[in-house]
């Protein structure tokens, strides 16, 4: 096959995956790929319409980017009486299969005594941080949910690097979170978990130093 029709299809098919991204950075970052190499086809075959309306595209692309990257969130965190908040249970009954996801083995408790935040992003509920007692000096990571509009990672940094701080909760302790899967896994080593041990269940923990 021609080395060219198979770049057209190439660019055609990074354009598409672009479009099934949740994630606006991320879909921004993939159509402009996407865009810039089916433009690049145009120009190669002499489609000067291919060509001028993905180079325009592309240059949208980049305008949303430049003005991502130099937009300031505030984030923030709230902390919520999970047992009597309805917004919570909305909350978590909205995202379940979501959640199931990437945390199947959680259930909500009524009698478990959760410490609940809400991490704030503009004012927007993104992301339910539940958290338990293990003991004095450990908590469980019961649940770390961000929903997918807003999956790049800011949400767990501010959570783990500052918020905490913000709060006053956590001097000296030692956050647990037990047998995660393997998508949620590069997500705490990014955010400064490290797993202990190499038998059996898989343990992350995190140790905020104040």
């Amino acid at each position: 096959m021609d080395f060219l029709v198979i770049f057209g299809y190439a660019a055609s098919a990074v354009v598409a995956i672009s479009l099934t991204m949740k994630n606006i950075h991320k879909l921004r970052w993939w159509n402009l790929i996407g865009a810039a190499a089916f433009s690049t086809y145009g120009g190669l075959i002499g489609a000067w319409p291919v060509f001028a309306v993905n180079g325009f595209i592309a240059i949208i692309d980049i305008y949303y980017l430049i003005a991502m990257s130099r937009h300031k969130e505030y984030f923030d965190l709230l902390e919520i009486d999970i047992k009597n908040s309805i917004f919570t249970q909305r909350f978590l009954n909205f995202f379940k299969e979501d959640i199931g996801k990437y945390f199947p083995l959680f259930t909500y408790d009524p009698n478990t005594e959760y410490k609940a935040y809400f991490c704030l992003r503009d004012c927007r509920p993104v992301g339910l941080v539940l958290f338990s007692t293990i003991s004095e000096k450990e908590l469980l990571v019961e649940l770390d949910y961000t929903i997918p509009q807003y999956r790049d990672m800011k949400t767990g940094r501010y959570f783990y690097h500052e918020g905490l701080k913000r709060v006053g909760i956590l001097s000296n302790k030692q956050l647990v979170i037990k047998d995660p899967n393997e998508t949620h896994r590069k997500y705490l080593n990014a955010v400064g978990f490290k797993r202990t041990g190499d038998e059996g269940p898989a343990i992350y923990t995190y140790m905020r130093k104040v």
